[in-house]
This record gives structure tokens, sequence and C-alpha cells, in this order.
């Protein structure tokens, strides 16, 4: 059975001020098929429709992108999100569990803004880690964490190998979000 949530229940759930939560719905999503601000009807979110807003917020308020920038960046995600999982089908379950990704325990984006392509469209270059594990080493008498994982590019420049600046990246702890949000929400989560 597919849950739907008012701006009202998921503004208090997710502890987010109601009008800037309107806001962002209207930024980050298409217009409410059932009516406007005069239908009487009040808009009502599926779980993909309400993670897909509560990530523009993040990439906004939390990560301090402007609204054009995190639409480009939405945009530029979505398929990449559809197909790790991150939004909701109707059992509520990942819908990528092949390969590599069976091994992926977390996911995070690095997110770097190329350059202005024209009115309104960046160009931004996205490195997708999937963490497969994280776990404490001794190494010649210290304690270090090991790190395993892998590296792929999403976007138009996806073939174009770089090293990471990480004075101009910003970090998208994607998992994190996600965890997060099915929380607040108790949605039972694959990931």
């Amino acid at each position: 059975m597919i849950k739907f949530y008012t701006n009202r229940d998921l503004s208090r759930r997710l502890d987010i001020n109601l009008a800037k939560w309107k806001r962002w719905s209207r930024e980050f999503l298409p217009p409410d098929p059932l009516g406007g601000m005069q239908s009487g009807y009040a808009r009502q979110y599926n779980p993909s429709g309400a993670f897909k807003v509560r990530l523009g917020g993040h990439l906004v308020a939390d990560l301090k992108f402007t609204i054009p920038e995190a639409k480009q960046i939405l945009k530029d995600l979505d398929d990449w999100l559809a197909d790790k999982g991150f939004y909701f089908d109707v059992q509520g379950k990942a819908t990528s569990n092949e390969g590599v990704d069976r091994l992926i325990n977390r996911y995070i984006i690095f997110i770097r803004r190329e350059n202005l392509l024209d009115n309104n469209n960046f160009e931004f270059l996205y490195t997708v880690r999937g963490i497969i594990s994280n776990k404490p080493v001794n190494y010649k008498g210290f304690g270090i964490m090991e790190e395993r994982y892998v590296e792929t590019l999403v976007g138009s420049r996806k073939n174009k190998t770089e090293t990471l600046d990480m004075d101009t990246v910003r970090t998208l702890n994607i998992t994190d979000v996600l965890i997060n949000f099915a929380n607040k929400l108790d949605l039972d989560r694959a990931h």
C-alpha cells in the first residue's frame, strides 16, 4: 500500500518550517495535477515525491546551492537515483542490486560545479563513491581506517577522468539523507 503525506505532516515529521517546505515543493516538483492554491485540494506526496523535495531542500539549505543549481543537480542525477533505488517504487525496494552494486553499503556523491552553460543551466561533474567496507586496522602500530570503495562518474562528462580538488567540491552523503528521511517517516528501506 502506498502511503501519502500532506505538507503539514511532512513539515512536522521532517522538522522543516511549513512555508519553507511548500516553497521547496513548488520549486522541485511539477505543479500539482489536482489543483492550485485556490482549488481546495491539499497536495499529497508519495514517498518518492517527498524525498525529491527533501533532497532538493538539502542541496539548498545544507550544501548552499542556489535553487537553479539544485534543480540542475536533481535533473542530472534523476536517472542514477532511480537506478540505484533512492526513489521508492510501490513495494519500497531498491531497483538495482546487481554486480558490484550488491556489495555497496552507502553512497557519497562529490559535486563540482564546472561552469555556467547559458541562462540558469549549469554543468556539474559528479563523482559517485560507493562504499563497500570501512573498518579499523592496525598499520605499523597505528590504528587507521581502511576503506574499500568503487567510484564512477555520472553526467554528461562521465568519460572524463579527473582527480577531485576537494576545495571546489561539495559532498552529498546521499545514503545518510535517505536513511534520515526514511526513519523520520517510519519507512522501511533497503539501503
